[in-house]
């Protein structure tokens, strides 16, 4: 009889989870994270163009390579670096603008992942990018120009699950991605996290660390520094946040507080230690949770 009921249990937890996932979304809803996602990184990229200047002149005894860069032995002749940059800009705009997207998504999807994993392979990996890489990947995947696109469909597309599982995924993979940042804080601190001294030496470090090298320094580490009591429950409050991330999947009460705590903490890092990135900060991370198209429907009923 109880294994009856545990399986009776499961099966209702499946079914319920597969609905979910599996939901139907509008295709304009798919679309207007393409636009987002599309946008905002395209604009990343073209804001790198100094990066790739820079790399171009780095010593090949500092190249490292991680990710889709393991594939080099040596780094990138400057000229090749930078055709495959160009190319990755010319595929997110035609990308964002819906035009070829079945060629244009996987090959921007591609170029941005070879660039981020080539970014990071000189000595510093550099975390935020990967999120937006995960959504781009998982939108070359997806029917996202079945709606606003240049030369699109005529006819409006039905709500599909089509468009639902995408939506589910980029959400998941953005709760997912700050779950495991806690997870990795706890297990490389422990409690010490907690303490008042351990978020105090971060905040004093980035403090000291801009003015050696002649930067702004962030607004409220003086602050922050001086009121050390506030340490200890500004530590838990970004852990709870990171832990608490997959919150924002159960309903729209919780998801609206998460992620108003979420650009909370995103504010409080650029504040006290200059330390802000963009993709989370700017909200763009926190798009699949939401129903994006009635942006643009606003606008039209205007």
């Amino acid at each position: 009889m109880t294994s009856t009921t545990s399986a009776r249990g499961l099966a209702t937890v499946s079914r319920r989870l597969d609905d979910w996932l599996f939901a139907p979304a509008p295709a304009e809803r798919l679309a207007g994270l393409r636009i987002a996602i599309g946008g905002f990184v395209t604009v990343y990229l073209a804001l790198n163009l100094g990066e790739v200047a820079r790399l171009t002149d780095r010593s090949a005894a500092q190249f490292d390579p991680v990710g889709l860069a393991r594939l080099l032995h040596a780094p990138l002749p400057a000229g090749v670096l930078w055709l495959l940059f160009g190319l990755a800009l010319l595929s997110g705009a035609a990308f964002t603008l819906g035009l070829w997207v079945r060629a244009t998504g996987p090959a921007f999807a591609l170029l941005v992942l070879g660039w981020t994993s080539y970014h990071s392979a000189w000595g510093q990996l550099l975390h935020f990018e990967h999120l937006f890489t995960l959504h781009l990947l998982i939108l070359a995947m997806a029917p996202v120009a079945d709606a606003w696109t240049m030369g699109g469909p005529a006819q409006p597309q039905p709500p599909s699950h089509r468009y639902g599982w995408p939506i589910r995924l980029l959400a998941i993979t953005t709760a997912l991605t700050y779950l495991l940042s806690g997870i990795a804080k706890l297990q490389l601190s422990g409690a010490e996290w907690f303490a008042a001294d351990t978020l105090a030496n971060h905040i004093g470090y980035s403090s000291i660390r801009m003015q050696t090298i002649g930067g702004p320094t962030p607004p409220l580490a003086r602050f922050a520094l001086n009121n050390q009591w506030l340490m200890t429950p500004l530590a838990v409050l970004s852990m709870a946040v990171e832990l608490g991330a997959p919150l924002a999947l159960v309903g729209k009460r919780l998801r609206n507080i998460w992620v108003v705590a979420a650009l909370g903490f995103h504010l409080g890092t650029a504040a006290t230690m200059l330390v802000f990135f963009g993709y989370r900060g700017l909200g763009f991370a926190f798009l699949p949770l939401f129903a994006v198209e009635h942006v643009r429907r606003r606008k039209q009923s205007l």
